[in-house]
Parts: structure tokens; C-alpha cells; sequence
């Protein structure tokens, strides 16, 4: 039974810790593929702007170029859009710089430079106005001139802007690789907790259930003590209540067993009762229920058994005790045993069955010793009568 509840309480254990581990597993995959997709979505509106606002830059160059080389006035018009674009794309940068995480200190110079090219837009927009008025020439030195400072501003600062979120954008996959390092360190470290707690538990357990079996279980034996006994009878009393079935109970004392511990010393002593435990042993059935009672005092409760298997069994121990080879120098001593036998008639408890059967023992120890007394009711008793063995030994004398 103890062995069975140890296993179980180890397989419920694996289980759960089966369990927290596999959350524990989960829960760090979900924070990485989240924390990986946060680090991406950080920068990636203010990324994709600086990308697109880039395209100025390399437009206004090529618009600068065409009005240099060509004197259409549709390059104008070009140009006219493109500084309508610009300052919008500037002012949606500078709102989400402000609005993200990064140090103002680390865009701050950029931010300057910005306003500086805006700060030529409107001088630039002003030829580009006169040349569309027919002021001037589309290729006029100014508008170049103008133009190239903007375009030089421009894409310096969105080049440097670049750079400062693709480096921002990595430190920040670092700090969430170093975060999801210690999420799983500590996770680990408390699954370690967990475990620990686990087997300190489960070892807690296999002792409680060792130390439960060692106060129910004869250490000389390894048979169940008294309280052991006691707790088998009042589980089979309670299946006779239910069902009706029989039970006998049987008390049994190895005769002049001082003898030998007298004469052969407590060792020997030891290894006769540990020898007969294994003679009762092999004599009962599985259901039977044998337990050291103290000293030289045994007893087998036997369920579903009249108290004719009861006197049946007692025979057997009978003739199996007097043919029990004694161990070392006790070898040439001849052991025998009395015993007495009830069955239980009356829902009167185990207290009062074994009352009735020290009864029948005390009357096999006074009438002679190495005999089986049994009655079914102290009403039904009669006087015993004493039979002898063909050898002239002491016989198995049944009282009823």
C-alpha cells in the first residue's frame, strides 16, 4: 500500500511538473515572438517616413539637374510640388521623433538642421515663383544655388536620422534579447524552485508513509504489530457488517519460548521467532492478516473463515512448528506452539474476539501447551481432553 501511494504521489509530481514546465515554455515563446514583434513596430512608421522622406532629397537633385541641362518649364512645376512635399514631411518627422522613446538629445542636432532647410524653402519657392512669372531664367543661379543647399541639408540629416533609428532599433533588440534571457533564467531558476519543492515533498511523503508503516510493522518480523492488526480487524468487522461474511480470529504463543533465550541467548532467540514468522507466513492465504503481538504472542485474523478453517489452519501450524529446524546451536531443541481459535458470532467489535480467543489460549497454555483450544461461544465450551502423538509427545488436542 505505501509503496503503491509513494508511486502515485511521484507520477502526480512528474505530472504537474510536466505541466509548469510546458507553460513555462509557452509563456517565454509568447513574450519573444511579441517582444520581437514590439521592437519591430517601435520604429517602423517613423523608419518608413525617414525612407520615403529620403526620395526628396534624391528627386530635388535630379529636378536641380534637368532645370541645369534643360530649360522646360515643366521641371518647374516639379520643382513646385517637391517644396510643397518637403516641409509636410519634415513636420511628420519631427512629431514622431518627439513622440518615440529616443533621448531628444540624439536627434536634437538633426532636428536643427531641418529647421535650417526649411528655413531656405521659402527664399527658394520665391524663384521658382519669379521663374514660373517669367522673372527669370529656369536655370537661373539662384534656384540652383538654393535648391543644392536644400538637397545638401536634406540629405545629410535624414542619412544621419537613418542611422540613428537603425541603431536605436538595434539596442533595443539587444535590451529585449537580454530581457528574454533573464525571463527564461528566472523561469528556469523557478521551475528549479519548483522541483525542489516537488521532491522535498515527495521525500516528505516516503517518510511519512515509511515512519506510518514502521509504527504498524514488527521490526524482528517484518509482520504488522498490534495497531496494525487492530486496523485490519475493524476493516474486515465492517466487510462482515456488510456483507455477512465470516471471520475467525486465531492467538497463538510458542511454548516455553524463554527456554531458548535462556539457554541459546537473544540472537538465537530473534532468529526462531523471525523463523516462525515465515512458517505462518507460508501456511496462511493472502486474505489472512498475520501480526506479532509482542514477545512470543502472534495472531491471524483470517476473513470469510469459519472456525473450522480456523482449526484447520492451527493444525498446520501445529505440526509445522514442531518440525521447524531451530537455527545454530539450538538445533537439537523442539519447538512447539499453543494456540487458540474463535470465530466471531456477535457485531461486538475486535475487542471483545480477541478477549474470547486469549481465553482459549490461556486454557491451551494451562491444559498442557502444544494444542489448539477453539469454541465458537463460551456457552458451547466443554471440557478438553488431552491426546498424545504416537512418539509419546504432547498430541493436538481441539476443545469445543
Amino acid at each position: 500500500m505505501t509503496a503503491a501511494s509513494t508511486r502515485g504521489l511521484g507520477l502526480r509530481l512528474v505530472i504537474a511538473f510536466t505541466l509548469i514546465a510546458t507553460l513555462c515554455a509557452l509563456a517565454i515563446g509568447y513574450y519573444v515572438s511579441q517582444a520581437r514583434q514590439q521592437v519591430g513596430a517601435d520604429y517602423t512608421a517613423l523608419v518608413t517616413d525617414v525612407v520615403r522622406a529620403q526620395q526628396d532629397p534624391a528627386a530635388l537633385r535630379i529636378t536641380l539637374d534637368s532645370l541645369e541641362f534643360s530649360q522646360d518649364r515643366i521641371h518647374l512645376e516639379q520643382l513646385h510640388d517637391l517644396l510643397g512635399r518637403i516641409p509636410r514631411r519634415i513636420e511628420s518627422i519631427r512629431m514622431q521623433l518627439r513622440r518615440s522613446e529616443l533621448d531628444p538629445a540624439s536627434y536634437g542636432g538633426l532636428l536643427d538642421e531641418l529647421a535650417q532647410v526649411e528655413s531656405r524653402l521659402p527664399a527658394l519657392e520665391a524663384a521658382v515663383h519669379a521663374a514660373q512669372e517669367g522673372q527669370g531664367e529656369p536655370g537661373d543661379d539662384e534656384i540652383l544655388a538654393l535648391g543644392m543647399d536644400v538637397e545638401e541639408g536634406l540629405a545629410w540629416a535624414y542619412s544621419e536620422l537613418n542611422e540613428l533609428l537603425h541603431q536605436a532599433s538595434a539596442e533595443q533588440r539587444q535590451l529585449m534579447e537580454r530581457l528574454t534571457l533573464a525571463l527564461a533564467v528566472l523561469l528556469l531558476l523557478l521551475l528549479l524552485a519548483i522541483g525542489a519543492v516537488m521532491r522535498m515533498l515527495f521525500h516528505l511523503h516516503r517518510q511519512r508513509e515509511t515512519m506510518r508503516l514502521q509504527s504498524r510493522t514488527d521490526e524482528l518480523t517484518a509482520l504488522g504489530n498490534r495497531r496494525w492488526l487492530r486496523d485490519a480487524a475493524e476493516e474486515a468487522f465492517e466487510r462482515r457488517r456488510r456483507h455477512g461474511t465470516a471471520l475467525s480470529l486465531m492467538l497463538l504463543d510458542l511454548d516455553h519460548f524463554k527456554r531458548i533465550n535462556d539457554a541459546y541467548g537473544h540472537p538465537v532467540g530473534d532468529a526462531v521467532l523471525a523463523d516462525f514468522a515465515r512458517v505462518l507466513q507460508r501456511e496462511v492465504r493472502r486474505v489472512d492478516r498475520v501480526a506479532r503481538m509482542g514477545g512470543e504472542e502472534f495472531a491471524i485474523l483470517m476473513p470469510d473463515s469459519h472456525l473450522a478453517d480456523a482449526e484447520a489452519l492451527a493444525e498446520r501450524i501445529v505440526r509445522a512448528t514442531r518440525s521447524m529446524p531451530l537455527p545454530g546451536p539450538a538445533a537439537e531443541h523442539r519447538l512447539t506452539v499453543s494456540i487458540g481459535a474463535v470465530e466471531a458470532e456477535e457485531d461486538n467489535g475486535f475487542d471483545h474476539l480477541y478477549s474470547r480467543v486469549d481465553q482459549r489460549l490461556y486454557r491451551a497454555k494451562t491444559e498442557g501447551r502444544d494444542r489448539i483450544v477453539s469454541a465458537r461461544d463460551a456457552s458451547t465450551e466443554a471440557s478438553s481432553s488431552d491426546a498424545h502423538a504416537p512418539d509419546g509427545d504432547p498430541g493436538n488436542t481441539v476443545c469445543q
